[in-house]
């Protein structure tokens, strides 16, 4: 009997052996998405925020004022032309009518004075605001077109003797006062003068 070859095995030593390295399986990986931030400015670049300021003395004497509130020269410049219309009216009436009805001509020229701001075929607007750009409004702005309360209130009380003078006094007092611009005939009427808003006009092709 042949005896069985023997087997040998030849062992390497452990310093000789070699791990297997087996890579990951290939598995989509999310986009990474910059953060979303504003633009950068160009270099040298800074934002700025421009302010226009209005200056009062290249706007003239409406320069100054606030929300479109009229200005005391304004007021009073209209009330000397108003002053001076119905100054006109009773001295041309007088001439025509005869000489016992001259008092009407008076009493046409204080009418005009006293409704002045609401007669129609003017617009709600004297011929002194005319003049200046301003009109008198309620409040919140109406027209004061056929208010004849509103227009009685706040002209009537400049019919009582001395009672300009003391409108004179209350507006020049209120000057740098949240009320400025209004005299006590418009609080008690709750109406306002403001400046006449000039709309462009619109060229036809």
């Amino acid at each position: 009997m042949e005896p069985e070859p023997e087997i040998t095995a030849a062992l390497k030593p452990e310093s000789e052996i070699k791990p297997v390295v087996i890579p990951p399986p290939d598995l989509p990986r999310p986009s990474a998405q910059p953060p979303l931030l504003p633009p950068a400015s160009p270099q040298g670049a800074e934002d700025t925020v421009k302010v226009k300021i209005r200056n009062p003395q290249e706007a003239g004497d409406e320069g100054s004022l606030v929300a479109g509130q009229a200005s005391f020269n304004s007021r009073v410049t209209a009330a000397v032309i108003d002053m001076v219309v119905a100054s006109g009216i009773a001295i041309g009436l007088a001439f025509i009518l005869p000489g016992f009805a001259d008092r009407l001509a008076w009493l046409a020229a204080i009418a005009y004075l006293v409704t002045r701001d609401s007669l129609p075929f003017l617009g709600g607007q004297s011929v002194g605001k005319k003049a200046m750009k301003l009109r008198a409004v309620t409040v919140d702005g109406q027209s004061l077109v056929g208010n004849w309360e509103a227009a009685l209130i706040r002209n009537g009380v400049l019919a009582i003797p001395l009672f300009a003078f003391v409108e004179l006094f209350i507006l020049l007092t209120r000057e740098d006062k949240p009320e400025r611009g209004l005299r006590l005939g418009d609080e008690w009427a709750k109406t306002k003068v403001i400046i006449e808003e000039t709309r462009p006009s619109v060229d036809s092709p």
